[in-house]
């Protein structure tokens, strides 16, 4: 079909060379390069071109004027979309573009490309977007859509005030050309539905049939057999041994102690029978202690057919089954009842403390609370605490049947043991699992209504699959770490002992001395002073201080801005300035002390001193939080800055000694925790890897709750809560104690700037195009060198540091407003006073969110800052009847609805999109890197994520296979969401992954060398790669890296899925009219009244303003398309229009 190519080059744009009345005076296209270009034999195009050259086309050829020369040509601006629409027009001896969904020919490949040669698009804000090459294989579009001129005005001039417009952007590199998998839809939605639908209907059928079915009868308590491993109860037969329960649906419960981690007995029930598990351990007559130590996990049977498994909290029951120790990924779902009812009407942290203050209210029948508090009554009838007991009194309005005495918490092995004690503890069980069943019921349709996407359903399953490999170094790690502990503790101790007896010594000068004199120097009769005393241990024959000791700071002689420290029992941790010192400056807060002597917080000695004010130490956890001791780990980077200091030379070695302690501390339960399994144990002849040897592999699997809080985010003890290494603090190598076996690689990478990314696009969609406001240029082109990017201005702005703006970015970001970051810039700046601090911090806010308006009736909304557009549209997200995130359109918890919360907990809500939608990101990686290492049979499997790091175990052969899907998979997840978010364009700087790891242990970067005072050996470096890197070994995700250019559509992905609904999944498109686009961007009040008059000049006048229309109009938009969605979803409830949703539709419809 194709023949003759010819290399082509011109001197200026194709466009120059138009009559200038036709000239397409679009988006700039630099670097014009040389081109192949292939012709097709029924049609001349060198003619054609020479043609167009010497501007002499004939009548019969101008439709060449709207060929999209884009597609053969570097160098050529894009047509305006209405003239794209022409080439859908059939025109005589032009060849009709085909559809590839019905032929199977791939679409893109008419076009040669050659390395070397590129093609840089710069849009109207001048950021660089994705090359033709590569726009056309991701949006499958050849003309690129341009927003209307009026808009990009607005924008132009908003940028310009914010100190924006004309800003150059670095050069980025070139990218090789290469061929991308078609896509499996005529839209990259489409895509994603499709590839999102294969992956999660298995399991999402066998769910829906565990909604319509029942379970068999429970037996009676006594029915139960006490035998070692699973039982069968069927209705009408005999209880029957069997290896493992042959079901494809199972509701799932065990139960163990707390001490130890293998499980000692499960129940589980399918439509057709029950089944009871008992380990080993339990039934024995004898005290064999090779039995009594033997390890059991749970055989659950076939794990390569698509089977579910359904508990509440189900991944402390996922770690029990023997067969999800294995490489090969498991073909067995895994849903999670809690998870699933945090996501529909949990409840949030900040929300939490309320709940329960309620909850006290309602079972004591407080009825003066209950009065006082009415208004949170809409919150707590559509929401509960999380536990099954709670869940299931909410779904199902019945109380959990419950043993009188849980023996698994209040008994011991022994008592286990016991026959009817075991009986009860199974009849306990086997409640929890038929709670399990009636509360999925209830709640499997309502998660389906509130994430309707088959991505969402299918990027849960996928994240309760992680696995992680390890060695024998394991052990050493805990021995290790535990070694380090003990010497450090011991160091601690006999530094503090030795202070303690330094300063016994100096009795004498306790007068003038602002720390010995706080001390109690009544003599004892052992001829101690009183506090000696109490430090003093007989049985040791010395005394014994820790840094937890409250006399700890006395003995340092801790100073806090050169003040000395004192202890007070209101305020914890204070110091003393001098009433004398002037110049003193600082936004602590001053202590005021209780002058009653009945009162509990009575403290004379500070109420007699006349000649010195006393202030709290900053909590780092909040304003109203006391200082517990300023030794703690929060405290070293005030220590290393000068803020705490001491004229004692071992201050240094006990902060960091402590700091490495109390880490080691705070990990250490959740560390010997982890069930660790080498091959061998219950059974496992191995793991299914390909190498010789096996027995120095072990694996760990993560106890993740998939949607563990409200923004659907994993909730992991362990691994999502892991530090990075850092060489004083004991432990803190665990990261890079999971390893990947001989020959296998771990392969992974960050999402780079992730949900600011997702906030800055937000911002752009008002008006179509990247980069449109300040954030989004910030974002794109803001540059860390010349100060231009979002943390470097907020550091300027506040008087900080950029690594410290990074937290106060995130913390707006999240929805902090002017209380918070003040709070925050006050543990940050302690010697800048509360005036100051205020002051910055309202210019940080009027700078970057803006000021709201309130005038002329309307409700609100903000304008002149960076961040307006953002700020304006997360409002009317959260604010709507129905509130969804931008891209799969997951809804919020009810608890957080506005009917419900009508304008309380503003902060989370907000700080819910932005988080969920980077929830939805993640979801949407997963299930493109599981359809192309499928599509591709690359040897990799799903590790580990965490919010915005994935990780994948793969053979080393195939690593650069796997950083290639990973590209990928970026690229069309950023394009997803920009599709989604209306932006059919996508900036190249953000598209791919700027490094992708290839490691051998699993570490933050791939050139740490964690070491640390507990792990002194450096581990070797792995390899960080770009996408030039990656191009350079691998252009395909084919093995034998040949061309994808024969690539077929898979049938198998497109037959038997629905119709793909284009008008449920159309993407958003702002309706924000020019007039309250404009008014955002003024940079005062006045400015708007302006335009307010001037927009009403030619209008009646009337008691609502143009604005106030607007924004009623869009309330009633938002309702009525949420509306629409309900309807559309895969309904297991049909949407009620509400006497609300009726005025408010009818007040919309008066406006118009």
């Amino acid at each position: 079909m194709l023949s003759n190519t010819r290399q082509l080059k011109l001197s200026k744009p194709l466009y120059a060379y138009k009559p200038v009345n036709e000239r397409v005076s679009l988006r700039y296209v630099v670097n014009y390069t040389q081109r192949t270009v292939k012709t097709n034999s029924n049609i001349q195009k060198e003619q054609n071109v020479d043609k167009i050259q010497s501007n002499t086309l004939s009548q019969s050829d101008q439709w060449l004027k709207h060929v999209t020369w884009s597609n053969f040509f570097t160098g050529v601006p894009r047509t305006d979309a209405s003239n794209s629409k022409l080439s859908k027009t059939s025109k005589q001896g032009v060849p009709k573009k085909k559809d590839y969904l019905k032929t199977g020919i791939p679409q893109n490949h008419e076009v040669e490309l050659k390395e070397g040669q590129s093609q840089k698009v710069i849009n109207e804000a001048g950021v660089y977007m994705l090359p033709d090459w590569l726009y056309q294989q991701v949006f499958n579009r050849s003309a690129r859509p341009v927003p209307p001129k009026n808009l990009v005005e607005i924008s132009m001039e908003h940028l310009k005030k914010q100190g924006y417009y004309n800003n150059k952007a670095d050069t980025v590199p070139d990218i090789s050309p290469f061929e991308l998998p078609k896509l499996c839809g005529k839209t990259i939605s489409e895509h994603f539905w499709k590839i999102g639908e294969e992956q999660a209907r298995p399991i999402r059928d066998l769910a829906t049939c565990l909604v319509s079915t029942s379970l068999p009868t429970m037996p009676f308590q006594s029915n139960w057999i006490l035998f070692p491993g699973w039982t069968r109860y069927e209705e009408g037969k005999p209880p029957k041994a069997v290896d493992y329960p042959n079901e494809s649906i199972l509701c799932f419960n065990t139960k163990t102690f707390d001490e130890y981690k293998y499980p000692l007995i499960a129940c589980a029930a399918s439509p057709t029978a029950w089944y009871s598990w008992i380990s080993p351990r339990l039934i024995s007559n004898d005290t064999d202690e090779i039995n009594r130590d033997s390890k059991y996990l749970i055989p659950i049977g076939n794990f390569k057919e698509n089977r579910l498994i359904v508990g509440h909290n189900v991944g402390t029951d996922r770690i029990c089954i023997k067969e999800e120790y294995h490489y090969t990924e498991s073909k067995i779902g895994f849903l999670d009842t809690k998870s699933l009812h945090i996501a529909v009407s949990g409840i949030c942290s900040r929300l939490k403390k309320d709940w329960n203050k309620y909850n006290k209210a309602c079972k004591n029948k407080n009825e003066q609370y209950l009065l006082q508090e009415k208004k949170f009554q809409k919150i707590y009838d559509v929401s509960s605490v999380n536990g099954l007991s709670e869940v299931y009194k909410f779904y199902c309005d019945q109380d959990l049947n419950k043993s009188e005495r849980d023996i698994f918490v209040k008994g011991t092995f022994e008592e286990l043991q016991d026959t009817r004690n075991l009986q009860q503890a199974i009849v306990s069980c086997a409640n929890n699992v038929e709670a399990i069943h009636q509360v999925f019921q209830k709640l499997l349709p309502k998660f389906l209504n509130v994430c309707p996407h088959p991505v969402s359903f299918a990027g849960i399953i996928h994240m309760g699959s992680m696995f992680l490999t390890t060695n024998k170094s394991w052990e050493k790690f805990i021995i290790d770490s535990e070694t380090s502990y003990k010497s450090l503790s011991e160091s601690i101790e006999s530094t503090l002992r030795n202070l303690a007896d330094k300063t016994l010594k100096e009795r004498n000068q306790n007068g003038a001395d602002q720390w010995l004199k706080q001390l109690d120097w009544r003599i004892h009769n052992n001829n101690h002073p009183e506090w000696y005393n109490k430090i003093y241990n007989k049985k040791t024959n010395q005394v014994r201080v820790t840094a937890l000791s409250q006399i700890a700071p006395i003995l340092l002689k801790l100073k806090w801005l050169n003040y000395p420290v004192y202890h007070s029992k209101q305020y914890g941790w204070i110091y003393r300035v001098p009433i004398e010192d002037k110049h003193f400056t600082t936004n602590s807060e001053l202590c005021e002390f209780p002058t009653q002597p009945e009162h509990i917080h009575y403290e004379p000695q500070f109420l007699k001193d006349k000649n010195g004010s006393y202030y709290r130490i900053p909590n780092k956890s909040g304003k109203k939080n006391r200082c517990g001791t300023p030794l703690s780990k929060k405290y070293i980077g005030d220590f290393e800055n000068g803020t705490l200091q001491s004229d004692c030379k071992e201050l240094e070695e006990i902060l960091k000694f402590h700091a490495a302690c109390t880490y080691w501390m705070s990990i250490r339960d959740r560390i010997k925790s982890q069930l660790l399994i080498y091959p061998g144990c219950s059974g496992i002849q191995n793991f299914g890897f390909d190498v010789n040897d096996e027995e120095n592999i072990g694996i760990i699997l993560p106890k993740a709750i998939t949607m563990g809080t409200i923004t659907r985010r994993i909730v992991e003890n362990t691994w999502a809560t892991a530090t990075n290494p850092k060489e004083y603090l004991i432990g803190s190598e665990q990261r890079s104690m999971i390893k990947a076996p001989k020959g296998y690689k771990i392969v992974g990478a960050d999402v780079d700037s992730q949900e600011m990314w997702i906030s800055s696009l937000i911002s752009d969609a008002e008006f179509g195009f990247h980069g449109a406001t300040g954030l989004g240029l910030m974002m794109l082109q803001g540059s860390k060198s010349d100060g231009t990017d979002l943390h470097s201005r907020t550091a300027k702005i506040l008087g900080i540091s950029r690594e410290d703006a990074k937290i106060f970015n995130y913390s707006r970001l999240y929805g902090a407003g002017i209380k918070t970051v003040l709070e925050m810039l006050g543990q940050s700046l302690t010697n800048v006073n509360l005036e100051e601090s205020k002051e910055r911090v309202e210019n940080l806010f009027k700078k970057t969110k803006g000021q709201k308006y309130y005038g002329l009736g309307i409700n609100g909304f903000w304008f002149g800052g960076s961040e307006t557009y953002l700020a304006n549209r997360l409002e009317e997200i959260v604010t709507s009847l129905e509130p969804i995130t931008p891209v799969l359109r997951c809804g919020i918890t009810n608890a957080l609805k506005s009917a419900n919360a009508d304008q309380s907990y503003m902060t989370s809500r907000i700080n819910w999109v932005v988080q969920s939608s980077g929830v939805d990101y993640l979801h949407l990686l997963l299930v493109s890197m599981k359809y192309l290492i499928y599509k591709y049979n690359i040897n990799a499997r799903f590790m580990l994520s965490v919010h915005d790091d994935i990780r994948y175990l793969v053979k080393e052969d195939d690593a650069y296979r796997v950083a290639l899907a990973l590209q990928i998979s970026n690229l069309w997840t950023r394009a997803m969401f920009s599709h989604m978010l209306g932006i059919e364009d996508l900036p190249l700087t953000i598209a791919f992954f700027s490094g992708v790891d290839i490691d051998h242990v699993y570490r933050k970067e791939v050139d740490m060398k964690c070491t640390t005072v507990s792990h002194q050996i450096e581990i070797e470096p792995g390899t960080c790669v770009s996408i030039q890197d990656i191009l350079r070994h691998q252009r395909t995700l084919r093995h034998d890296k040949s061309s994808l250019c024969d690539e077929l559509l898979d049938t198998d992905i497109v037959k038997d899925l629905g119709s793909y609904d284009s008008i449920l999944w159309k993407p958003y498109k702002s309706k924000d009219d020019v007039l309250f686009l404009k008014a955002q961007s003024m940079s005062s009040a006045e400015e708007i009244k302006k335009l307010h008059e001037e927009s009403n000049q030619e209008k009646e006048s009337s008691s609502e303003s143009i604005f106030n229309r607007k924004l009623l109009r869009k309330t009633y938009d938002y309702a009525h398309t949420n509306q629409i969605l309900n309807k559309k979803k895969r309904v297991f409830e049909p949407y009620v229009e509400t006497l609300e949703d009726k005025k408010i539709e009818n007040r919309g419809k008066y406006l118009q």
